[in-house]
């Protein structure tokens, strides 16, 4: 095996990332693209700089949210398209954190935290930038300049997960010399995954044969092309938010629902990809209470289901029982993934409460034994016919009390 294969496979398993948008846009609570969607003058909305204290942040009670939450890897905006940079860029801008009152390098403090919980840290890095005027005036002079704020980058803060790109979408028929940033990079940092999103209207496209992983932001794929024209293995990955806005949004009260989130979830690891949610520290860096407890329930889903979700790979079985119902396996084992199963219990107290719920899965083509519950360790009773790669099982009904919205089922291969 390659090196590239092995680390985009390695990245893989890490299955589940969280990503963290944070920068001025947060002191106006509007969102990440603020700025532009609501016409503020640049040289007004820059003074904000003025106002970005961190006073709240904490480099080590984010990560130890994102452990407790089961993420393998963080992504912080380094910059976003505004131009603010939340490291030390050693005099290269003035438009720096050490140039506001916070003055401490935050990815400094980031990635210390992550290496202390064994997190992978990645940098997001936006190419459409709003500063600086090389980007209108001189592009391949913007492109020197990004080359040199990324190689910062790679120089000062050791080994690193990966970079996410994010704005080539914004000038699709520049050429953005990617042959010179990648190859910068992979000089530095060999074993570093490179992402660049394509944007919302181009989700999934391979767009360098450097690139590593595909994006599909709020997407939801049927299938990912894994393999580029030089045939090299790519990887895949659902990016979302748990409202409508990146960056926070006081007055955004759209939140997807735990049980949307977890669905999605599960059905990127169903479709081969990585999961990455995204929170929105407020101005001071505090985490809101709410993207907390989204994080915490998550964990509670993982510390009982974890062992189907993080290594297990893709399978041909399907079931038309459910349509939202799917597997997934390991050498040795086969995970049923089940949703909308019903509460046992009085149908004056349960809504159509039942004990049984029966599934089929189509493609069942080797003998299992042992099917049982994740949660639990219940027995289900199923039938199967090799031949036919038919299985049908009895799935139980959650007990009263609970509802894990996607439950999981084990068997063991012969």
């Amino acid at each position: 095996m390659n090196k590239d294969y092995i680390r985009v496979r390695n990245f893989e398993k890490l299955g589940l990332g969280l990503f963290v948008h944070w920068g001025l846009y947060s002191i106006l609570s509007q969102g990440e693209w603020t700025e532009r969607i609501h016409k503020i003058p640049k040289e007004e909305y820059e003074k904000l700089i003025e106002q970005f204290s961190a006073e709240d942040f904490s480099a080590k009670e984010l990560v130890r949210l994102a452990k407790k939450m089961g993420a393998k890897y963080i992504t912080l905006t380094t910059k976003h398209h505004e131009g603010f940079y939340l490291y030390d860029t050693k005099g290269f801008s003035d438009f720096d954190v050490m140039h506001s009152p916070a003055k401490r390098d935050l990815v400094k403090e980031f990635v210390d935290a992550c290496r202390e919980e064994d997190i992978l840290p990645f940098f997001y890095m936006a190419t459409f930038d709003w500063h600086s005027e090389l980007f209108e005036e001189d592009f391949n002079g913007f492109l020197d300049y990004l080359k040199d704020s990324v190689e910062i980058l790679c120089k000062n803060y050791g080994d690193i997960g990966g970079f996410w790109f994010d704005g080539n979408w914004s000038r699709l028929d520049s050429d953005w010399k990617l042959d010179e940033l990648y190859s910068m990079i992979r000089s530095y940092q060999p074993n570093a995954m490179i992402i660049n999103n394509t944007g919302l209207d181009d989700r999934g496209t391979i767009v360098h044969q450097e690139v590593d992983a595909v994006t599909f932001e709020k997407g939801t794929p049927e299938t990912v092309k894994q393999v580029n024209k030089d045939e090299k293995y790519i990887a895949g990955e659902i990016c979302t938010t748990l409202n409508y806005h990146w960056g926070v949004a006081h007055q955004d009260l759209d939140y997807k629902s735990l049980p949307e989130i977890l669905e999605l979830m599960c059905f990127a690891r169903r479709v081969g990809t990585n999961f990455l949610l995204n929170i929105s520290p407020l101005a001071s860096g505090a985490i809101p209470v709410i993207c907390q407890e989204y994080m915490k329930m998550i964990g509670q889903w993982l510390e009982v289901f974890g062992e189907s979700f993080y290594e297990t790979e893709t399978s041909e079985i399907y079931t038309k029982s459910n349509e939202k119902d799917f597997a997934l396996e390991t050498s040795d084992s086969v995970y049923f993934f089940m949703h909308d199963l019903r509460v046992i219990g009085d149908e004056n107290v349960v809504l159509r409460g039942d004990a049984v719920n029966p599934r089929s899965f189509l493609q069942v083509k080797q003998e299992l034994k042992n099917l049982r519950w994740l949660d639990n360790e219940e027995k289900l009773t199923f039938s199967q016919d090799v031949a036919k790669g038919l299985l049908t099982m009895d799935a139980t009904g959650y007990r009263y009390g609970v509802n894990w919205v996607v439950r999981v089922a084990k068997a063991d291969k012969v």
